[in-house]
């Protein structure tokens, strides 16, 4: 475990403490009606796979799985997100854009176009006509290099307007947010923040979400 104890400085420690409440993530019923969103942080190799699912009931946005995984098979980690994505109709999946063969591999596991020239097109044309991409395709790539700085952020005001919900079983994500620590720049310290990967999908699970006041 990567975790010394250390203290992050992106989130207040009474902003993640109150975020953490038990809830059943099973619920079928409240998934059959939710909307879900995924975040994947591709990892083989060196680096873990992060995976978080978040679902909106009643306003609050509630993690329903986070975990990450070490050294992972290829095609399991296919299957899983399919599991996951069945499970609870998941409306859109973020995907860090630095693994495109992953994001085809699931474009086309899903049924959906996977030419990246297609797919690239679709989103620039999107952008260009202030159009949410999400009505268009399911799976959606997501340049780091971009757009971290406005994903911490993000993430940043919804935990501080207390709109989050943990259930405690999730611990790494807990504990990856306690220890975050951004350099100044905005730019996450993966090397002190804990479990850093399954963080990274939490940020891009958390783009499906926007703050109304």
């Amino acid at each position: 475990m990567k975790y010394l104890g250390l203290i992050g400085n992106v989130f207040h420690t009474i902003d993640i403490e109150n975020s953490i409440c038990e809830y059943d993530s099973d619920d079928w019923s409240i998934n059959n009606y939710s909307e879900a969103s995924m975040g994947i942080d591709c990892g083989f190799g060196s680096s873990a796979f992060g995976i978080v699912v978040t679902r909106l009931v009643n306003n609050k946005i509630q993690i329903v799985f986070a975990d990450e995984y070490e050294r992972p098979d290829y095609n399991e980690m296919l299957n899983k997100v399919w599991d996951l994505d069945k499970n609870y109709h998941v409306k859109n999946i973020y995907v860090d854009g630095a693994n495109p063969e992953f994001i085809r591999s699931l474009k086309s596991k899903l049924g959906e176009t996977s030419d990246p020239k297609y797919y690239t097109e679709y989103i620039e044309l999107y952008k260009k006509n202030k159009q949410n991409i999400e009505n268009c395709m399911k799976v959606i790539p997501v340049h780091f290099s971009v757009e971290h700085r406005s994903m911490l952020t993000h993430c940043k005001v919804f935990l501080e307007k207390g709109a989050i919900q943990i259930d405690p079983r999730f611990d790494k994500l807990i504990t990856s947010l306690r220890t975050a620590v951004e350099n100044g720049e905005g730019i996450l310290d993966k090397q002190s923040t804990s479990f850093d990967d399954v963080f990274d999908a939490f940020r891009l699970s958390m783009k499906y979400y926007e703050f109304k006041e």
